[in-house]
């Protein structure tokens, strides 16, 4: 447990972690210590992360963090998906309080205080581009739909792509559904 109490504000712990240690429920007991003492702070069920301070209170650790930890521990893919892709991609600005990916995991959702991760199965075909700018535009044009694409869009599109720099790019385009392909083609053309 010595490695709690050195490890970098904003760490994350799962009792899984400890699980060589010794039985599950004394695990539990000693992370629950580790809360009531400070060093700690529980963000749901079996998850512990330790708080990073600044001078204005407590950071929140980002729900991002969590998830890729998470889906390192399960050993399992994960893509942002819904509202979560739109505002990565530029097409919504508006930041969703909770998150959403699509995985090769399990089907689940985890609450982390007031906030939720959304982890959906989908099937691996989703994973199966090389890069990860034409799976993250899947995700993030599904959730705005064919009708609502238009000129604000398309530049938003446009703009991510270009930063995106992903040698991938047309290699992956395959993968899109045909409706999605022809808005990338179009920007690709221009």
């Amino acid at each position: 447990m010595k490695s709690i109490y050195e490890s970098q504000p904003h760490s994350i712990f799962f009792i899984s972690d400890y699980a060589d240690l010794g039985a599950a429920e004394t695990i539990r007991k000693i992370l629950h210590e580790a809360t009531i003492s400070g060093v700690l702070e529980k963000a749901g069920h079996g998850i512990y992360i330790k708080p990073k301070i600044s001078r204005f209170g407590k950071v929140p650790v980002p729900l991002e963090k969590i998830a890729r930890e998470i889906a390192e521990r399960d050993k399992c893919k994960i893509l942002p998906a819904g509202s979560t892709a739109a505002n990565l991609i530029g097409l919504s600005t508006q930041v969703p309080m909770n998150l959403s990916y699509i995985t090769t995991g399990s089907t689940r959702t985890i609450k982390i205080g007031d906030r939720k991760i959304s982890f959906r199965h989908a099937s691996p075909r989703n994973f199966a581009a090389k890069g990860r700018v034409i799976p993250l535009l899947i995700q993030g044009i599904k959730e705005i739909g064919e009708e609502n694409i238009s000129g604000a869009e398309y530049k938003a599109i446009n703009q991510f792509i270009d930063r995106q720099q992903d040698p991938y790019l047309k290699e992956d385009l395959p993968l899109a559904p045909a409706w999605i392909q022809r808005i990338i083609k179009k920007l690709m053309q221009e």
